[in-house]
C-alpha cells in the first residue's frame, strides 16, 4: 500500500520536504522549550544574578514563541500537501471511470462509486497525515535524540532509545494485530451504509407510497448500531494504545532521571542539566505519540487503498488508437457485419450492416430489446463490437479518440440527466462559453419560452421540476447548444401523452436543420418523414426501406403498424 501511495508525492517534492522538515522543528522547539525550561528552574534554584538567567529566559521565550510559529507553518504546509494529493487521487479515479468501459460499470452500485471517490480518499489522508511523515519524523528526532544523550553518556542514550523502539515499533506493531480484520469491516460498513442510504433515498417515493418506511428505518437504524459498535471497538484501542504510550513515555523519563543521578553525583553532568535532560526526554516522546493509533487505522486505510487501486488500476477500458487518424471530414456512417453481445451466451447484435447517407434522416425501430440502443453505444464508443467495423468517412471509428469522436454527436435520449443545479448550468454542460442571450434563444426553438426569463431556477434533483416532456426538451436545448452535425435521438417521446409527443417532434423537426438525424423509437410516429427506416428483431435487421415501401406487403413493419393503430 504505502510504495502504491508514494507515487503521489512525486508531483508535491517541495511540499514533502517542507512538511518533514517542520515537522522536525516544531518537536525540537518543544525539546528545546522543554529542556531550557528545566535548565531555567534549575539555575534558578540557585540563586543567580539576574543577568546569569538573560540567556537561558531568552532561550525558553524563543522555544516558546517559534515552537507556535513552526507548528502554525507545520500543520498549513502538510495539510496542503495532503490536500494536494486527495486532489489528484480523486481526479485520477474520475478520469478512470470516465474511461471505463460499460461493461466495468453495469451492477455497480453509484453509492458504492461515491464511497470510493469521496470517503475512500478521505481515509487515505491518514497515510500521509499520521503514517508516513510522522514515521519519517520519529527516526530522526529519535536518532538527534540518542545522538545528545550519548555526549552525556551512553548508557543514557541506549536507555532512551529502547523507550524509543518499544513505543515507536512495539506499539504500532500492537495496534496492527488489534485491528486485524476490523479495518476491512469498518470500509466495508461505512460504503455499505452510504450505499444503502443513497438508494433508499432516491426511491423514496417508492418507499413511503409501498408502507416501507419503518422497515427502512429499522433497517437504518441496525446497520448506525453495527458502526457504533465498530467505533466502539476502535475508541476502547485507541485509549489502551495512548495509556501504554504515556506509561513508556515517563517510563522513558524515569530511566533516564535514575540512570542520571549518579552521573550528577560523580560530577560527570552539571546538577543543573539534570531536568533539562529528563524534561528533554519527556518532551521527545511525542514524535512517536501518535504512531500507534495511526497503525491502529493501517487496515483500515489498506482497505481504503485497495478499493481505490481496483478501479484506478482496472485494465477494462475503451482503448484508445496508439496513432490516431484525424477526421477531417466524413460522409456516411456505416456499419459492416457487426456483431455484439454484453453476454457471452446472449447475442444482442448479429451481424448487422447498413449505411447512413450524410444529412440523411434515418429510423431505426424495433420491438424493445431488439438492439437499437445499443447501436447507440457502440457507436459512441461506449463498447467495442466482438466483430465487424462501425465506420465513419471510410475511417473505423476504433482509430479516432473518443472525445473527438463523441464531439460529432448531440444525444437525446429518453432518460437524459438533469442536475440538481439551475436551468443555466444544466444548459452549459453543452456549451460553457455560451451567452445567456444564446440560452434563451434555444429554449425559445424547443418551445420552452416560459422558462427562458428564469434560468437561475433549480430544476431539482433528477429535474423533478419539470415534466417528462420538459427534460426532453431541455435536452433537446442542449443538443442545440453543442451544434453537433449528428443527432441522435434515442426514444425521446417514450412514455408521453399523445399531446406532449407532438410537441417534442415538432421541436425536434423544427430545430434539426442540415444535420444527419437518426432516430431510435419504438413508436412509429412521423415515418414518412424519415428518408430510411432500419426494422430490427432480436439483434437483427430484417427490413430495410422507406415507410412507403415497407407498408407494401405483409412485412414486419407493416405488422408492427398495425398493431400501433389497433392499440393507440
Amino acid at each position: 500500500m504505502i510504495r502504491r501511495l508514494l507515487q503521489f508525492l512525486k508531483n508535491n517534492k517541495l511540499h514533502s520536504a517542507g512538511a518533514l522538515l517542520l515537522g522536525v522543528a516544531t518537536i525540537l522547539t518543544g525539546i528545546g522549550l522543554m529542556s531550557s525550561s528545566g535548565f531555567l528552574i534549575s539555575r534558578a534554584a540557585q540563586r543567580p544574578m539576574l543577568v546569569d538567567l538573560f540567556v537561558v529566559t531568552a532561550a525558553v521565550r524563543f522555544f516558546g514563541i517559534s515552537r507556535a510559529v513552526v507548528r502554525y507553518f507545520e500543520r498549513v504546509v502538510s495539510h496542503e500537501l495532503t490536500f494536494n494529493i486527495l486532489s489528484s487521487m480523486r481526479s485520477l479515479l474520475f478520469k478512470k471511470l470516465d474511461s471505463l468501459s460499460l461493461k466495468w460499470l453495469m451492477g455497480r452500485r453509484s453509492g458504492d462509486l461515491l464511497a470510493r471517490l469521496v470517503a475512500d480518499i478521505d481515509t487515505l489522508q491518514n497515510v500521509y497525515l499520521r503514517i508516513i511523515s510522522p514515521s519519517i519524523v520519529a527516526v530522526l528526532i529519535t536518532a538527534v535524540t540518542c545522538v545528545a544523550l550519548w555526549f552525556f553518556d551512553p548508557v543514557l542514550s541506549l536507555a532512551a532509545l529502547f523507550f524509543f523502539i518499544v513505543s515507536g515499533i512495539a506499539l504500532p506493531v500492537l495496534a496492527v494485530r488489534m485491528s486485524k480484520g476490523t479495518g476491512k469491516k469498518d470500509v466495508e460498513l461505512k460504503a455499505g451504509f452510504k450505499t444503502y442510504l443513497i438508494d433508499r433515498i432516491h426511491g423514496m417515493q417508492e418507499l413511503l407510497w409501498l408502507g416501507q418506511k419503518k422497515n427502512t428505518q429499522n433497517e437504518v437504524n441496525m446497520m448506525q448500531a453495527e458502526l457504533d459498535a465498530q467505533h466502539h471497538k476502535d475508541a476502547g484501542g485507541t485509549g489502551l494504545l495512548e495509556g501504554l504510550h504515556s506509561l513508556l513515555a515517563n517510563l522513558g523519563m524515569f530511566s533516564v532521571l535514575i540512570l542520571a543521578v549518579p552521573l550528577v553525583l560523580t560530577g560527570q553532568i552539571p546538577g543543573v542539566m539534570l531536568a533539562m535532560l529528563t524534561l528533554g526526554v519527556l518532551s521527545s516522546f511525542e514524535a512517536v505519540q501518535n504512531l500507534g493509533n495511526a497503525f491502529q487505522q493501517y487496515e483500515t486505510s489498506k482497505e481504503a487503498s485497495n478499493r481505490f487501486f481496483s478501479v484506478t488500476e482496472s485494465r477494462q477500458v475503451i482503448a484508445e488508437p496508439e496513432k490516431p487518424k484525424h477526421l477531417a471530414d466524413w460522409d456516411n456512417i456505416g456499419f459492416q457485419r457487426v456483431s455484439f453481445s454484453y453476454e457471452t451466451e446472449n447475442i444482442t447484435l448479429s451481424d448487422v450492416s447498413f449505411e447512413i447517407p450524410r444529412l440523411s434522416k434515418t429510423a431505426i425501430v424495433g420491438p424493445t430489446g431488439s438492439g437499437k440502443s445499443t447501436l447507440v453505444s457502440l457507436l459512441l464508443r461506449f463498447w467495442d463490437p466482438k466483430s465487424g467495423q462501425i465506420l465513419i468517412g471510410g475511417t473505423d471509428i476504433r482509430n479516432l479518440e473518443a472525445d473527438k469522436l463523441r464531439s460529432l454527436f448531440a444525444v437525446v435520449s429518453q432518460d437524459a440527466y438533469i442536475f440538481n443545479r439551475t436551468l443555466r448550468e444544466n444548459l452549459l454542460i453543452a456549451k460553457p462559453t455560451a451567452s445567456d442571450d444564446e440560452l434563451v434563444e434555444v429554449l425559445t426553438k424547443v418551445g420552452l419560452n416560459a422558462f427562458a426569463s428564469d434560468l437561475n431556477l433549480n430544476l431539482g434533483n433528477f429535474g423533478t421540476r419539470l415534466s417528462g416532456g420538459e427534460r426532453r426538451l431541455v435536452a433537446l436545448a442542449r443538443a442545440l447548444l453543442k451544434d453537433a452535425p449528428i443527432w441522435i435521438f434515442d426514444e425521446p417521446t417514450a412514455n408521453l401523452d399523445v399531446k406532449t409527443e407532438r410537441k417534442i417532434l415538432d421541436a425536434i423537426r423544427a430545430t434539426t436543420g442540415q444535420r444527419t438525424m437518426i432516430m431510435i423509437t419504438h413508436r412509429l410516429v412521423d415515418m414518412d418523414k424519415m428518408d430510411q427506416i432500419i426494422v430490427m428483431n432480436r439483434g437483427q435487421i430484417v427490413e430495410k426501406g422507406s415507410h412507403a415501401k415497407l407498408l407494401d406487403g405483409q412485412s414486419f413493419y407493416a405488422k408492427m403498424v398495425g398493431y400501433q393503430r389497433v392499440f393507440r
